[in-house]
């Protein structure tokens, strides 16, 4: 029997409402959960994408870490956790730069927390989650924003991104000066 994966319960805003949802479960109307995005690049500055299972809802897509923030986690030790666990990345506290929180995105009830968290490969094995991801690659970062307006990214990831652009841009400029 496999266990159920909880979120906690938001507002808008970002507080707790006291109890838990269940993943996969419809939320209550106006309850939110956490989502996490982590854009991985290398100290060299490429950005790390990987391939979605084609089992998973956007099979065979590209896009970059990201998943739901557990019951009890903050979106920091949830962003760790999901980049440890979908590409095998082990980063720092320190090492998450935070890009945006947005809670506004197109009728969706969740609270998106997105980083930029910057690695060394030298230091770290690339190792894909089975069952989540098929492939990874990496791509120097303006090769990346154009990759992304391919067909074969998600969609709904591209546009959080082209959103947001701006401050990914500044973000990752500020850390090549």
């Amino acid at each position: 029997m496999m266990t159920k994966e909880l979120w906690d319960a938001y507002d808008r805003e970002g507080n707790l409402l006291g109890f838990d949802l269940v993943r996969g479960e419809p939320l209550p109307e106006g309850v939110y959960h956490l989502v996490v995005e982590i854009l991985a690049v290398t100290n060299d500055g490429q950005v790390l994408l990987t391939q979605r299972h084609p089992d998973k809802h956007w099979g065979d897509l590209w896009e970059y870490t990201g998943g739901g923030v557990l019951k009890g986690e903050t979106p920091e030790a949830g962003a760790l956790r999901e980049l440890r666990e979908e590409t095998g990345i082990a980063v720092s506290l320190e090492d998450l730069l935070p890009v945006y929180r947005d809670s506004s995105w197109e009728g969706q009830p969740s609270i998106y927390h997105s980083f930029v968290a910057f690695f060394d490969p030298a230091e770290q094995t690339i190792r894909l989650q089975k069952g989540e991801t098929v492939d990874y690659t990496l791509l120097p970062y303006e090769a990346f924003k154009r990759f992304l307006l391919e067909e074969r990214f998600v969609d709904v990831v591209r546009r959080r991104f082209l959103a947001h652009q701006d401050a990914f841009d500044r973000i990752i400029q500020a850390h090549f000066r």
